[in-house]
């Protein structure tokens, strides 16, 4: 009984379906070669055993040539005599044995990669479809002249350089060229059935991805309509387009195909063409067609086979090229997952998604201390811990740092976060023989496209994230705001365009608030404003955290301080003592160079730095290990005076005002309205005003609004009082 093993092993030896298949294909491609009677002989249009013999040999190797031996004897021996056979078969093996050895010696061990492979094209058009060819005509050509073979009704005449053997030459040219691919698919197919499973997918992957099935449609009735309009038509001398002349129509919609089908489809497609159109050669071929015609004809085909099948390659590599450029993209080659342009990507595409995002802060300290290996080990292991409970279409994305982010298909998603949270605690990595168990923060939210500001949405979820570090639970990022996430993250966006415009546009407004000197030295302290769409003024404490986290702190603090110095340089005539104070983020007394930059806008616009007073917010920064206290320090000696405003509005100012230096303390309007009614309030402003004095710091009391304050104010030592006693907020223009 014949097993499905038997049947496989006689398909793949040498001594089995190999040896049968030249003795079947022989008498088969001769049968579909075309030839002509032309001045008392034959010549080939298209010539196929030649190509049938080099795809058997893509396909067997040198295990082919038992099979092509016997196949060349059973064919030759049964038309010429022995000695004539012999000579024809032994020319057939050398050019096919050169051609072959010369191929496998360039290429080696890739010899046996399918045809459409398009690496090895070069070398195949050199040696299969270059050398086999010519040096089989040559040496067919060289038997015919020393009258081995019979010259009478042969494809070959006594003188080399004829018609003859160019047109020869040009039909197994043109047969090695166009007809390999078909002959090496029907040889691979017989050897292995599955094969021709595997076909239809890598002619659909080289298609271009642009292409619709109403246009392969319309190339296929174009196709059909042409092929009708050649051999169907009555042949007439005055009917151009039943004559060769027509066949020049079909070769754009053949460079359509190369264009937009691949090589795959190219190729088949052209070699049944060819078969098609010159088996039906009547049809448009008139019978009193000259020889010389017929070589241009050839020559033609010939070449526009090369051309087309070169074009097809080169469009299809670039297709491939371009999908593995867009495929890395899409992937981090350290971590080897993908990356947030594939998040973005799969965001788009998908109805509704669910968040996840994943941070382990302690991997930054694991690293640290035991190299980077550790990160991108455990970010892979952790993604390949996570995949088997993500459904298709699901995965797990990377992102700088210590963070990752899972996208899992749509909303409703918290009962499948908590197991992978579950999932996650009793994940662990086990490094040098130690195990590495880092706490990893779990927060999430739910999206629908378009997802127009994600990198600002990962920010916010890796905040919860951090959260969830220190409550233990995973946190929903919806349920933390009182908006939708990404309509406040729209809002956001909405909001710095406008500040962005407004810093170029100068669109910022600016007034100015009277404080009362106690001795009759008052100054002028200035407030931004953002006005909206509107005409009304948005307030600093909704678009200074905007700001702050866009990093546009130096951007905004250099706009007022140039907007403020040009307007004291105007009433340089009218108020030549003015002063005035301005506020500056406290992340601006970093820059590298800002009293410079002060200190030349201050010689540009002709102010004294007297006159400058520079209000800043208390921070650990201003304490003397902190970034700004060498800044703060810097601007004293220059002249300008610092004020360190809202005084025990946010950290623990005695500690802090213990150290710091500066020339004025303002103390926060909320302790001054109390002072009447709470004991407490009252201590906190004297005391405050007792250290001012031991540090010579002068004190702002702000949120003055009866005469009674002032006068206790007064009492206690207060320098400046600012309130709604002394007047309300003017534009800047109008002081």
């Amino acid at each position: 009984m014949i097993t499905t093993a038997h049947l496989n092993r006689f398909r793949k030896s040498p001594w089995g379906l190999a040896l049968i298949l030249p003795a079947i294909l022989m008498p088969l491609a001769t049968q579909l070669s075309v030839r002509l009677e032309i001045m008392d002989g034959y010549v080939y249009l298209i010539y196929l055993p030649l190509a049938t013999m080099i795809a058997l040999m893509l396909v067997y190797d040198w295990g082919a040539f038992p099979g092509i031996v016997l196949g060349l004897s059973l064919y030759y021996f049964n038309r010429y005599a022995p000695l004539p056979a012999a000579v024809i078969s032994a020319s057939w093996l050398m050019a096919l044995a050169a051609g072959w050895g010369g191929y496998r010696f360039q290429t080696k061990r890739r010899w046996g990669v399918d045809y459409d492979e398009l690496r090895l094209m070069p070398c195949r058009l050199l040696w299969l479809v270059v050398v086999t060819p010519v040096l089989f005509i040559f040496l067919m050509q060289t038997l015919a002249s020393a009258g081995v073979v019979p010259l009478r009704k042969s494809i070959f005449s006594w003188q080399i350089l004829s018609l003859h053997t160019l047109l020869n030459l040009q039909s197994v040219l043109l047969a090695c060229v166009a007809m390999v691919p078909i002959c090496y698919l029907v040889a691979r197919s017989l050897r292995s059935p599955g094969y021709l499973r595997l076909i239809l997918p890598r002619l659909r992957r080289q298609f271009s991805p642009e292409v619709s099935k109403t246009e392969c449609v319309i190339w296929l009735m174009l196709l059909v309509f042409l092929l009708t309009m050649l051999l169907e038509v009555t042949t007439t001398r005055q009917n151009l387009l039943t004559t060769d002349y027509g066949l020049p129509l079909i070769l754009p919609l053949m460079l359509w195909a190369a264009m937009r089908f691949g090589y795959l489809f190219t190729s088949l497609a052209w070699a049944l063409l060819l078969i098609a159109l010159y088996q039906l050669r009547d049809r448009f071929l008139h019978p009193e067609t000259e020889p010389y015609q017929l070589a241009v004809i050839s020559a033609n085909l010939l070449v526009f086979s090369l051309s087309l099948l070169l074009m097809a390659a080169i469009t299809t590599r670039q297709r491939r090229t371009l999908a593995r450029a867009k495929a890395a993209a899409l992937n981090d080659p350290v971590m080897n997952l993908p990356n947030l342009r594939a998040l973005s990507l799969a965001l788009a595409q998908s109805t509704c998604s669910t968040l996840c995002f994943l941070t382990i802060p302690e991997l930054d300290r694991l690293s640290r201390t035991y190299g980077l290996r550790l990160r991108i080990h455990y970010k892979r292991s952790l993604a390949s811990h996570l995949r088997p409970e993500l459904h298709p279409g699901e995965d797990v994305y990377q992102l700088p740092g210590f963070d990752l982010v899972m996208r899992l298909e749509g909303n409703s998603q918290l009962a499948r976060i908590e197991h992978l949270a579950a999932r996650l605690k009793d994940y662990y990595l086990s490094w040098d023989g130690l195990p590495v168990h880092p706490d990893i923060g779990v927060s999430y939210c739910s999206v629908q496209p378009p997802v127009h500001h994600l990198y600002e949405l990962l920010g916010e979820l890796s905040g919860m994230a951090e959260l969830s570090l220190a409550s233990g639970m995973t946190e929903n990022l919806q349920q933390k705001l009182t908006l939708p996430v990404q309509y406040r993250i729209g809002k956001k966006i909405a909001l710095l365009n406008d500040i962005q415009q407004a810093l170029k546009l100068d669109g910022f407004q600016l007034s100015a608030q009277r404080i009362c000197g106690v001795r009759g030295d008052d100054y002028y302290h200035v407030r931004l404003a953002l006005p909206n769409a509107c005409g009304e003024a948005i307030p600093p404490e909704t678009f200074f955290p905007v700001i702050a986290e866009f990093g546009l702190t130096w951007e905004l603090d250099s706009w007022r301080l140039r907007q403020v110095l040009a307007f004291i340089s105007e009433q340089r005539e009218k108020q030549p003592g003015i002063r005035i104070a301005l506020d500056f983020f406290t992340l601006s007394l970093c820059r590298p160079g800002l009293v410079q930059e002060v200190q030349a806008l201050l010689r540009m616009h002709g102010v004294e730095p007297w006159q400058l007073i520079i209000n800043i917010e208390e921070s650990p920064m201003m304490a003397p290990h902190g970034g700004g206290y060498r800044t703060i320090s810097q601007l004293r000696q220059l002249g300008c005076r610092i004020a360190i405003s809202d005084v025990g509005q946010r950290y623990g100012s005695y500690f802090l005002l213990k150290d710091s230096e500066a020339d004025m303390l303002q103390i926060n309007g909320e302790y001054i309205r109390n002072i009447f009614n709470n004991s407490l309030d009252y201590q906190i402003v004297a005391s405050t005003c007792v250290l001012a004095r031991m540090k010579k710091m002068q004190v702002v009391a702000k949120g003055v609004a009866t005469q009674e304050m002032d006068e206790q104010l007064r009492k206690l030592g207060v320098d400046y009082l600012q309130g709604e006693l002394y007047g309300e907020a003017l534009p800047l223009s109008s002081l």
